[in-house]
């Protein structure tokens, strides 16, 4: 059923739900900072006081589905679950589709409105309102990387928190980001530190396992090279830089003359034109979308032979 219920859910995403940008999750920071006020009111005098409020959101969020699910327990055929569990993907994945996302960036950064580009990289919430960017390319950087990292963390973290426990790892996986997300200023810092390692024991094998992927849809030698001295490290998380840069690794051409694979001449290094510099990084821009969307396809194929040999296994 999880292959059926992750291409049903995908398919929804892309189709009915492609021009939404996302779910509104200010239900969830509600709800979280209503938890907190409530147990602050307790006054609860303990070192782990400042746990409870956490664990509070996640026993709640996932005891509420183990109600629905039993409830739904053999109704219409099992029916019933499934759409819970559909509706439960939905919710996690992302509306903005990466092609989408990066249409409507590009059709700002080919006008050369920087200032518009920005504005939007603020509505998406791919930059912090209050963050300021010194030059054109580094705003150029900052959406390259923004667009791996969210693609990762709304789609392949979310297929393979699925394979791997059904909808209560996708739930856990989309508590987990939006603790992280929901009015961090406030934090207490013990909580941002727990957050931040149930992120890192959340992504450690998926990141792994989409730079491997990288590497069989584009340059593998080289994206391979640039893993491997991190593939067994426990001790540092990965960030988006580094997701950008197993992309970009997986995109250099194979003939080592620095152009994008499968694009165009005109993607070089070392452009002094302003319009033929933003002419090459609207190609990579295109080159990591399609890069993304292989990707993707990848997992799914994936997904369908492990599926396969489960139902051969029973």
């Amino acid at each position: 059923m999880k292959f059926l219920v992750i291409l049903i859910s995908l398919t929804i995403n892309y189709l009915w739900l492609k021009d939404f940008d996302r779910f509104d999750d200010s239900w969830f920071f509600r709800l979280r900072r209503l938890i907190e006020a409530g147990f602050s009111r307790l006054e609860i005098k303990t070192e782990i006081s400042w746990l409870v409020p956490v664990v509070s959101v996640y026993a709640l969020l996932l005891l509420t589905l183990l109600m629905l699910l039993q409830l739904a327990s053999g109704m219409l055929y099992g029916f019933i679950t499934m759409l819970i569990h559909i509706w439960v993907l939905l919710v996690a994945l992302d509306r903005t589709q990466p092609g989408k996302l990066a249409n409507e960036f590009l059709t700002r950064w080919r006008r050369g409105d920087s200032q518009g580009t920005l504005m939007f990289l603020q509505e998406q919430g791919l930059c912090a309102k209050d963050r300021t960017f010194g030059s054109d390319s580094k705003i150029y950087a900052c959406f390259k990387e923004q667009l791996v990292y969210r693609c990762f963390e709304k789609m392949f973290i979310m297929m393979f928190s699925y394979l791997l426990a059904g909808a209560f790892g996708v739930l856990f996986a989309y508590v987990s980001y939006q603790l992280r997300d929901s009015h961090a200023e406030l934090q207490n810092s013990k909580q941002v530190n727990l957050i931040a390692g149930m992120i890192f024991i959340l992504e450690w094998i998926p990141v792994r396992l989409l730079a491997l992927t990288f590497s069989l849809v584009g340059n593998f030698v080289l994206c391979f090279d640039q893993l491997k001295p991190r593939f067994l490290d426990f001790t540092q998380r990965s960030h988006s830089a580094d997701l950008c840069e197993y992309a970009s690794c997986a995109l250099f051409d194979r003939s080592g003359t620095g152009l994008f694979a499968g694009g165009p001449l005109t993607a070089q290094v070392g452009l002094t034109d302003e319009a033929d510099e933003r002419l090459a990084q609207t190609e990579e821009v295109e080159a990591l979308q399609a890069l993304l969307e292989r990707s993707q396809a990848i997992w799914l194929v994936g997904l369908a032979l492990f599926t396969l040999l489960g139902l051969q296994l029973h």
